[in-house]
Formats: C-alpha cells, structure tokens, sequence
C-alpha cells in the first residue's frame, strides 16, 4: 500500500482548461447536460478550438450522434461568422469506430472494460490528445441508467482514466425535461464538475428568442469540487451561469420555435 506522510506531501492546486471560457478541471471529468437539440455538438467545438488556439494540443471527440461530415460542415459554419478558427481542424481529430461499451454486465457481475479503457487510452496519447469529448454518455455505457450502483462503477472508471491518462474529459450526457442529469445520480457524483447547456430565458422560463436567434446558448455550473467557480465568477460577475455565443444567427425569416424535449 502506497502512502506518505502528509506534512511530506506539496502543496498544489487543482488545474483548469478553458479558464476563460468555460472552465473544466484538467486531468478529470467533467459532465455537461444538454436536451436534444440545445447545441452541445457546436459547444464541444467551440471547446475544442478555445483549447487548440491557447495551447496548440490535439483534442478528440467522439461524437457518435452525428456524422464526421457533418460535424465539418457545422465547423465551417461556424468558422465563416468567426465563432470558430479554421485553423483548429488540423488538431481536431474525429473518431469514426463505432463507440464500446466500458462499462457492462460480465457473468452476472457489472464491471469496467479496463482491457477497452487502455485501448482508447494508449491511441489517444498516440495522438497526442490533452483534451477528449465523448458525446453522448449512454452510447459508452452498457448498464442501467437509473441504477447507482453500476453508474459508479462507469464513472469512476473515467475518472480514473482521465487522471492516469492525464487527459482532460468531457462527457456530454443527455438532459431530462428540466434541463438535469438524467438518470442515475452517481452520473453526478463522480464528475469533478457538471454543467448544464440551456437555451436563454427570461426570470419566468420563457425562451428569450432573441438571444437565441442570435446563436447565444447558456451553461448553468451545477457541480463544482475543484474551484472551477472562481474562475467562472471572474467571468460573470458572480453568477453561476454564463451566456456562450455557439452558434451562427439565423436568417430572421426564419420563424424561430423550440419545444422542451420529454422527459424519455
């Protein structure tokens, strides 16, 4: 067994990407909510392209919802109203294998895919990837959703990978009707951070269509165990949320219309 004095231990804290932006523990996981259609897949690019623009490292992203192609043409939107740096793409590495279940019922007992886990894990450093998106949760993960227990296992088998990897990880996990986590709590609790992307609203939950017209989504900061706050306070003036421009505006005759997905 491994262990250390503490008086013998040095002093550090923890580490952020994206402190500017929308700040994510480095070397952990972070889970970002999202309802279907909210604009997760263009935030994980823009989150990407903030990252390869400050500190020219590779990032990943399995985005097994869409389509390579288009999420290139989503990028080249993006990049033509200057949301977005062309020059990201040449660090942008797109994952095209159909995603494995990490985490599954083996012999009657749930358990971590380590063997899968250090596969992902070795052709990502390979890459030369600091910063991985995996979108959405459910695809990787071959348990029940509401049952905390196998939750955990998954989880912590992230967690674990990210911080032995030292690859920063985001993990897009779909929304329930509210705007939540959906599922099992242990989701929550095995992230170091946890955000949620909605649409702008006004104090009474009415779609600001404005604002969203514009291309402007929100991210609500609901986990924080590493002081990601402090950095999104210098942002916000103190607020937990903050106002993010994803998306291109859209062509005002276009009759703009959103509908609160069901809790499924």
């Amino acid at each position: 067994m491994k262990r250390e004095r503490l008086i013998n231990i040095k002093p550090s804290g923890a580490n952020f990407i994206l402190e500017n932006f929308l700040p994510i523990p480095k070397n952990a996981v972070t889970l970002l909510s999202a309802s279907g259609g909210t604009g997760k897949t263009r935030l994980s690019l823009v989150m990407a392209d903030r990252h390869i623009q400050k500190t020219g490292e590779n990032v990943s992203l399995w985005l097994t919802e869409d389509y390579a192609g288009q999420v290139r043409e989503t990028f080249d939107e993006m990049v033509k109203v200057g949301i977005v740096n062309k020059s990201s793409l040449a660090n942008m590495i797109i994952i095209l294998e159909e995603p494995p279940q990490l985490a599954k019922r083996e012999h009657g007992v749930f358990k971590a895919n380590y063997e899968e886990i250090g596969k992902i894990a070795k052709t990502m450093l390979a890459d030369g990837t600091t910063l991985a998106v995996f979108d959405p949760l459910l695809a990787f993960y071959g348990g029940n959703e509401n049952d905390n227990s196998e939750a955990r296992v998954f989880i912590q088998a992230f967690a674990e990978w990210a911080k032995v990897a030292e690859i920063t990880t985001v993990i897009i996990h779909h929304a329930n009707k509210d705007g939540e986590s959906r599922g099992a709590t242990a989701f929550h609790d095995g992230v170091r951070a946890r955000y949620e992307l909605d649409i702008p609203r006004d104090e009474d939950g009415e779609v600001l269509k404005d604002m969203m017209a514009k291309g402007f989504r929100v991210a609500k900061l609901r986990k924080d165990n590493w002081g990601a706050r402090k950095y999104l306070w210098r942002l916000t003036d103190g607020e937990d949320e903050i106002t993010l421009k994803i998306m291109p505006p859209m062509e005002k005759h276009i009759k703009i219309e959103y509908v609160d997905m069901p809790n499924v």
